[in-house]
């Protein structure tokens, strides 16, 4: 038909201004990955465990040097023992000193060794975290670049059903010109146009908002559009056991959870640190000086070097170790569960959305079917009501079926993609 003609040589002109701009999906996932906030503080927030493993401060020595100057002024009378008095008058006393001191514990129950443990445990989670909220970005965008695609179809769907009214409408006018139809159906063809009209508006008002969607997801510029190149392209069926297996084995979230365990596993071992003892070691070098005319030693200057050792050994400390060690068992009893709940919602929503999936796969080839057949039937509709042999009324209900058609289509075909995404979300897949 020349309607159709005339439209894909405008979608090829349109394409051609606008090819340097279009980006692929791969396009859109980098650009996200490279600007989204989210990810941003994901990474800082993993780069602070780094940090935090690798100062190994737990092991090391505390140095730090100390400085003291005091100057005080006195006025009084004192009486010596043999009986002589001595009148003092603003005296001054100096005292000062200055040391460097090394503090190191060197066994505390091996409480820095399961720290230690905590802080790698730690940054495993902050990594995995760190992939979980890229996963989660990259399924967002392609669920939205996929939403801009199947908004782009069903406008164009829209668009064709307008040139469509647009020309029953011309025929409309000019039968009700030389009296052939009532001017009800003519009133009735214009009141149709302009239906089909305002769900063009609406169409393409969805399709603006699917793009800012998209454009947030970038931090992109958010009037950006025209720039989807991909199509939509399913994956062969997936296997429902295999992705369950993999499922147990790479889902982000059970990762995460399992380092919770071990986490508790580390708090349980270091509660039983407390009943060990504590032995530090401290070293330094000292310096003091005091002046003081009102004393029997009027000046005195010292140094020299100190060395030590400190236990500390518990004997009896309220219960508090105790309870300390049994709070710290139910914490990982806790762990334990909360990774089977988290277990259980896993593999809840896998099983939910694989029927979805496996539905949406099915309808796929009735709708793209039934989307073949009511073109054609459409296209013949319209060379009926031409000449005559096709009422305005039942014109419509081809329309209607169509467009129809049309949306059941791309619904399934989006809520195949979606799913199939979100199964690889879960299976640890989505890369």
């Amino acid at each position: 038909m020349k309607y159709k003609l005339l439209y894909s040589f405008l979608l090829f002109i349109s394409f051609l201004s606008v090819k340097a701009q279009l980006l692929t999906l791969d396009d859109c996932v980098q650009k996200a990955l490279e600007l989204n906030y989210g990810i941003q503080i994901a990474k800082n927030s993993e780069n602070i465990s780094r940090v935090s493993l690798k100062s190994y401060s737990v092991f090391l020595p505390a140095v730090y040097g100390t400085a003291s100057y005091n100057n005080t002024y006195r006025s009084g009378t004192q009486v010596g023992a043999n009986g002589d008095e001595i009148t003092l008058k603003n005296a001054s006393s100096l005292n000062s000193g200055a040391s460097v001191n090394l503090n190191w514990r060197i066994f505390d129950g091996l409480s820095m060794f399961f720290t230690n443990s905590k802080n790698k445990a730690l940054l495993d989670i902050s990594t995995l975290n760190t992939v979980l909220e890229i996963e989660q970005l990259i399924a967002n965008v392609c669920a939205a670049y996929y939403n801009v695609w199947i908004q782009t179809k069903l406008l164009e769907a829209s668009e064709n059903i307008v040139d469509i009214s647009k020309q029953r409408f011309s025929i409309a006018n000019s039968k009700y010109q030389i009296g052939s139809i009532s001017g009800l159906e003519y009133r009735q063809s214009k009141i149709d146009l302009n239906a089909d009209s305002s769900m063009f508006m609406l169409q393409q008002q969805a399709l603006t908002t699917a793009y800012i969607s998209l454009n947030k997801l970038m931090n992109s510029d958010l009037t950006k559009e025209n720039y989807v190149q991909d199509t939509l392209v399913l994956l062969p069926l997936f296997n429902y056991k295999e992705i369950v297996d993999s499922a147990l084995h790479q889902n982000t979230s059970l990762l995460i959870f399992q380092k919770g365990i071990r986490l508790s596993e580390l708090d349980v071992k270091n509660s039983l640190s407390q009943f060990f003892p504590m032995v530090d070691f401290s070293t330094g070098y000292q310096f003091s000086y005091a002046k003081s005319p009102a004393s029997f030693s009027v000046q005195n200057q010292s140094h020299g070097l100190y060395w030590g050792f400190t236990a500390r050994i518990p004997i009896f400390s309220r219960m508090e170790n105790l309870r300390n060690n049994r709070i710290a068992k139910y914490e990982l009893q806790n762990a334990e569960l909360q990774y089977k709940d988290v277990e259980l919602n896993v593999l809840s929503a896998l099983a939910e959305l694989y029927n979805i999936y496996r539905n949406n796969h099915k309808l796929l080839g009735f709708e793209m079917e039934n989307v073949d057949i009511t073109s054609e039937t459409l296209e013949i509709a319209i060379e009926k009501y031409r000449i005559g042999t096709l009422s305005g009324v039942e014109f419509r209900e081809f329309q209607r079926a169509y467009i129809e058609a049309v949306k059941r289509l791309m619904n399934a075909s989006y809520q195949a993609k979606v799913s199939e995404i979100g199964l690889q979300l879960l299976s640890g897949k989505l890369k």
